[in-house]
């Protein structure tokens, strides 16, 4: 079970791409117990530390505006977890929406790269 034990938040503006970032970062203690039905055989173990969790929403403003929410979890194990249906249930509990893994490249040893589902 995570549970969050410091919030940070923060806004950040970019003229070129005319886009607004509200970053929120969430210091964490816990684990997320895996489901273990990652497709990437991962072998390490079944539970996961989460240090921390940051949920950066981009709104563009172009008409209509356009939104899209990155999910960035700084963990202990591989990038193996990749797919597991577990983290990603952790993960969106915790932060009060659906997630869902963003591709298989972006995920990295000690980092998950997730998105609003």
């Amino acid at each position: 079970m995570l549970n969050i034990t410091k919030t940070s938040k923060r806004t950040e503006n970019c003229n070129f791409s005319k886009r607004t970032d509200s970053i929120t970062t969430y210091s964490t203690t816990g684990s997320v117990q895996l489901a273990g039905d990652s497709i990437w055989g991962y072998a390490g173990p079944n539970t996961v530390k989460v240090d921390s969790i940051t949920v950066i929403e981009s709104v563009y403003a172009d008409e209509p505006a356009d939104t899209y929410t990155l999910v960035n979890v700084a963990h202990n194990t591989t990038w193996d977890i990749y797919t597991d249906s577990a983290f990603e249930s952790a993960i969106s509990k915790t932060v009060g929406f659906p997630v869902q893994f963003t591709e298989q490249g972006m995920q990295e040893n000690n980092y998950a790269s997730l998105e609003s589902a």
